[in-house]
């Protein structure tokens, strides 16, 4: 295997907060008409829950002036009044609550929409990667940005810009409604609002790169998880448990000093703004008392306004509360669109490649992953069509990197590969890759039934080309003998059957695809001897009138291919047949002569 490109840092700086609300903007205006009834259905109910507290203190009122009236003989409690009053409020409240409901079903609507599109976006970013950039990324990473942070985004999304959207329509209806009861108790209360946002500016300011860093460190710490559980056979084999555990443990401890920054910080918004708010009251208590004793207001007013005072607090301190789930959504903001910012593969013609006539070329060929390091160097060969070519060399030669350039998963650095006499740069890369059929050393089955996996080379397939495929690699022997068949269905790492036959049931899956080129890299290398041989001539067969390629293979292949090329340090050392490799004594022959009849190259 050629070297990999150097993993990529995470960021670490703090988010930028203006690129990340112009982020979230993005996805909200494509769903304006839905925000517009969030907004409508919000003003509406936020408008009857501010009115109610001036009729209730008209209804205070009315009960104190009918008490004064009959403890001084001079009339009888205003019941009608009173009931007129009171039912109006009931009705408000009824208003209220079916327009606060229609309000968070729009807006739960459109939350989930929208991380259903970023998962879709996200998922259609990672097939459309080029290799680099899919390099560059750990898996575990990568599933902690379409999940975790298109939760977190959506849990932001429903939760703030509801209580932001009623925070701000309440701060503007309760003020409203205070200069209707009284112009100094309002400005008293006024002065609340500048000291709370520079309280709420420090904080989150400082506290925002906290934010960045915990979902970081959580993506970090979902690719160890990932790898470790995928691994898990190997680690206890060189009983690497504790080493794996320290390092989750420094992952998770650097995860648990982050986020417990964040929500620190963070929370220090809350009770901050408690003391603020409590100091209103005394404040709001004493000018009232003044006011009334001159008469200025009535003693309802004053109830209807210590309402709308917590009215206008409880806002301010519900914006406090949510700065955390603001911070921690701007924060998956910026990680999700990083990813979706990433340049999708280019693929500049639109150039068919219809059928491989005369064979592939590669001339001077020279390919680094990363600068001033050269895996492949000025290679050239060529191969006509249907024949086979085995290309040996030790590990990190670069022999699976010449089948990945072929099918332009990297770009060269210079030279050029040509079908036909064409370079393959000129064609559409999905019609290139169209012709090719690949089996790996590792096999990749899906969770799912073995008919499905072995129909996923041509979907097209009846289920007598698939029993026929299978027989013909011997996989209908062995899946015959489960319990459910062809329907048997493999779990997660399709450990349920063996190594051997997860490869047999990939090459079934290759025969159907029918491909022009066949890409066999160490194909049976996981392969027992007696099964090798088993499926030898169905391979054989397989080949027939194909351009095959075949990559470190076992003797038995490499001896029958039309060429063999030697590779050492991405340079081809020696090149020809199995004869005529014999007769240079050489690097091929000293192997041959090292290694007994049936070990691999």
């Amino acid at each position: 295997m050629s070297p990999r490109p150097i993993k990529r840092r995470p960021p670490e700086k703090a988010v930028d907060n203006k690129k990340a609300i112009m982020n979230i903007l993005s996805i909200l205006k494509c769903h304006k008409f839905k925000l517009a009834l969030t907004i409508v259905c919000a003003v509406i109910s936020t408008a009857f829950t501010i009115i109610a507290p001036l009729i209730i203190g008209k209804a205070t009122t009315t009960i104190f002036n009918g008490i004064n009236s009959i403890s001084k003989h001079t009339g009888t409690m205003d019941f009608n009044t009173l009931f007129n009053l009171l039912t109006i409020v009931v009705i408000l409240y009824i208003i209220s609550s079916l327009f606060s409901y229609l309000q968070s079903f729009f807006l739960v609507e459109v939350s989930t929409k929208i991380s259903y599109e970023l998962r879709e976006r996200l998922m259609d970013k990672i097939l459309s990667l080029p290799m680099e950039s899919v390099d560059e990324n750990k898996r575990g990473d990568i599933l902690s940005r379409i999940t975790n942070d298109v939760d977190s985004l959506q849990h932001g999304i429903t939760q703030s810009f509801l209580q932001l959207t009623t925070a701000v329509i309440t701060l503007i209806g309760v003020f409203v409604m205070m200069l209707t009861i009284n112009i100094w108790m309002t400005l008293a209360t006024v002065i609340l609002i500048p000291i709370a946002f520079l309280v709420i500016r420090s904080i989150t300011k400082f506290s925002q790169s906290y934010f960045l860093k915990q979902l970081v460190f959580k993506g970090s710490l979902n690719g160890q998880i990932e790898e470790t559980f995928t691994g898990h056979d190997i680690i206890r084999i060189f009983n690497q448990e504790e080493i794996s555990m320290n390092k989750f443990e420094s992952d998770n401890e650097n995860w648990f000093d982050q986020e417990w920054k964040s929500q620190f910080y963070s929370s220090l918004n809350g009770p901050l703004m408690n003391f603020i708010s409590n100091f209103t009251y005394v404040i709001i208590a004493v000018l009232g008392a003044i006011f009334v004793l001159q008469k200025a207001i009535a003693v309802g007013d004053i109830l209807a306004f210590f309402q709308y005072t917590q009215s206008f607090t409880r806002p301010i301190q519900q914006i406090t509360r949510v700065m955390n789930q603001i911070q921690t959504a701007m924060a998956a903001s910026e990680r999700i669109f990083e990813f979706l910012d990433y340049d999708d593969e280019e693929n500049p013609s639109d150039k068919q490649l219809t059928e491989i006539k005369e064979g592939i070329a590669f001339e001077n060929v020279s390919f680094s992953y990363t600068p001033n390091e050269k895996i492949i160097k000025n290679m050239t060969f060529d191969i006509k069509k249907g024949q086979k070519i085995a290309i040996v060399g030790e590990t990190g030669a670069g022999k699976t990197t010449i089948v990945k350039l072929l099918m332009r998963f990297y770009e060269i650095d210079s030279g050029s590969i040509k079908i036909d006499g064409v370079d393959i740069e000129e064609y559409d890369k999905h019609s290139l890759r169209s012709h090719i059929g690949m089996v790996l050393q590792d096999s990749w089955l899906f969770s799912d039934t073995i008919e499905s996996n072995i129909r996923y080379g041509n979907l097209d397939v009846s289920d007598h080309e698939i029993i026929k495929a299978s027989k013909q690699v011997y996989v209908d022997n062995f899946v015959r003998k489960l319990s459910d068949g062809y329907k048997t269905i493999l779990n997660e790492d399709s450990d349920n059957i063996s190594h051997g036959q997860k490869q047999l049931i990939t090459i079934a899956r290759t025969i159907l695809s029918s491909k022009e080129v066949l890409i066999l890299d160490e194909a049976t290398s996981s392969v027992d001897t007696r099964t090798e041989k088993l499926i030898q001539k169905a391979m054989d067969k397989l080949m027939e009138n194909k351009t095959s390629f075949i990559i470190a293979h076992r003797l038995s292949t490499i001896k029958n291919a039309d060429k063999i090329i030697v590779i050492e340090n991405g340079r081809i050392i020696e090149k020809g047949s199995h004869e005529e490799l014999l007769r240079l004594k050489g690097y091929y022959y000293n192997t041959l002569n090292t290694q007994s009849e049936d070990s691999p190259i």
